[in-house]
């Protein structure tokens, strides 16, 4: 049985008012690269809602960005969805990786669909960003994308990772250290790399991602168990532990409390380290109003994953999907 209460001490924000504009300019640019070429493929870009996932994020974002990070995260699921759903296959996946890793060699031309859409994301989104933020992004996009090819090999040899090892893969995994960096464009803020790299700020941002990771799990468990893909921490409790449905929830629910904890170390802690860092009054500004965007985030992630079908449906539709993408 699943847990009925989870610790959610961050307040929820209004909605974007500039979602369906949003959404809107998402589809039309999906439609143009042709990452939605079939009804199943669209209906399952419908269940999934990314424009309502940066509503929720990014509630004073302006339409450009808005339209902008709606369209990221739509890619993003469209290549998540190339992996997780389908047999393992690891050559396929080192392909894939390959191609998308490709964009970042501005000397080569991105070869297929996938990879032709995330160059167009790729250099609008380091429009008026510095170099160290398109480095990081980069690093973390790339860690991601190699996941898969992890996962792939471990589903088909059975080598499946303990929990604590798999934690610190979920980080990479799920994407969002990315997404943490990408929505400074709607907060106005380019979040200096003396900043990013505080010990508090640093914990801050593996607490939060930790805890995004682990609740997608939660409200994942049943679709991933219907397509054999045990890289969730609910299955792996119960595959490693031998525990059964209600515990394994009740020990991820705990790890989720404890990310919690350690997001307010992590905010407690940061304006000493701030002062002992010697950062201008620019960037000490910049990295407390970054810092609270994370518990926005953690909110919103939270919320939204009650309001999207992709998570709330039964597997028979919450897995229905087209063919994969090249």
């Amino acid at each position: 049985m699943e847990p009925t209460e989870f610790f959610m001490p961050y307040a929820p924000v209004d909605l974007n008012p500039l979602e369906l504009e949003a959404e809107a300019g998402m589809w039309e640019w999906l439609e143009k690269f042709e990452l939605v070429p079939t009804e199943l493929t669209r209906r399952r870009m419908v269940r999934t809602r990314p424009a309502r996932m940066y509503a929720l994020w990014c509630p004073k974002a302006d339409i450009d960005e808005l339209t902008l990070l709606s369209q990221y995260t739509a890619w993003a699921f469209v290549v998540d969805d190339q992996f997780d759903i389908e047999i393992p296959d690891p050559q396929r996946c080192l392909e894939a990786v390959r191609a998308l890793n490709a964009v970042f060699d501005s000397a080569r031309q991105p070869s297929g669909v996938l990879a032709v859409a995330f160059a167009d994301l790729w250099r609008r989104l380091c429009e008026g960003r510095s170099p160290e933020w398109c480095e990081a992004v980069h690093a973390e996009i790339r860690d991601w994308l190699w996941t898969y090819y992890t996962e792939s090999v471990g589903r088909l040899s059975g080598n499946l990772p303990d929990l604590e090892t798999y934690r610190a893969h979920r980080r990479d995994g799920v994407a969002l250290f990315v997404f943490l960096d990408i929505s400074e464009r709607a907060e106005g803020i380019d979040l200096c790399a003396p900043a990013r790299y505080l010990p508090a700020m640093r914990s801050l941002r593996e607490a939060a991602v930790e805890h995004m990771g682990l609740f997608n799990d939660v409200l994942s468990v049943a679709s991933d168990e219907a397509s054999g893909y045990l890289y969730n921490s609910v299955l792996l409790a119960e595959y490693h532990l031998g525990h059964n449905r209600s515990r394994a929830l009740e020990l991820v629910n705990t790890m989720l409390t404890e990310c919690i904890d350690r997001m307010t170390a992590a905010l407690e802690q940061l304006p000493a380290e701030l002062a002992d860092a010697g950062l201008g009054d620019r960037d000490r500004a910049d990295t407390l109003a970054t810092a609270n965007s994370y518990t926005v985030y953690v909110r919103a992630n939270f919320d939204y994953h009650y309001q999207a079908a992709r998570y709330t449906s039964a597997p028979v539709e919450a897995l229905e999907h087209g063919l994969p993408l090249t």
